[in-house]
């Protein structure tokens, strides 16, 4: 089971590591740019961060027994392919919206909606990340 989701983790990273590189985000930044210049800046350092996570999670799914924490690093980089991909979207229909805000609130919602969703379906990821967490107690038996 984990095999198979690690194989799946790995190609949706895959698919959303190659769709960013082969966009066009310049032309979506300048039109941002255009519009607000702190917007544009935020969303070429989100740009960044989703790259460099997708990028990570190919490397965990590809070696998940030497990767620390595997399978929570390739479940983050697919999540933030989901994002992306809304990011994107929102982004390529930005003159639908009047006003930037109403794009900018568009896209949180949705990727707030959608992070809830995520994080209830796969819910094991996280049970890895906790066994690296020291075991405290808070008082002892004795």
């Amino acid at each position: 089971m984990t095999d198979q989701r690690m194989k799946r983790y790995k190609i949706i990273c895959y698919c959303g590591a190659t769709l960013m590189v082969g966009t066009d985000k310049a032309a979506l930044l300048n039109r941002v740019y255009q519009y607000n210049h702190t917007a544009a800046q935020i969303c070429t350092i989100y740009l960044t961060v989703a790259l460099v996570s997708m990028l990570l999670g190919i490397t965990s799914s590809s070696f998940p027994g030497s990767a620390p924490c595997a399978m929570l690093v390739a479940w983050n980089g697919t999540l933030q392919v989901f994002l992306y991909l809304n990011a994107y979207f929102h982004l390529s229909i930005m003159e639908v919206y009047p006003e930037l805000l109403h794009l900018t609130m568009s896209f949180m919602v949705t990727s707030v909606l959608f992070s809830i969703y995520w994080s209830f379906c796969a819910r094991d990821p996280m049970v890895g990340f906790f066994d690296y967490l020291p075991k405290l107690s808070l008082y002892r038996v004795r």
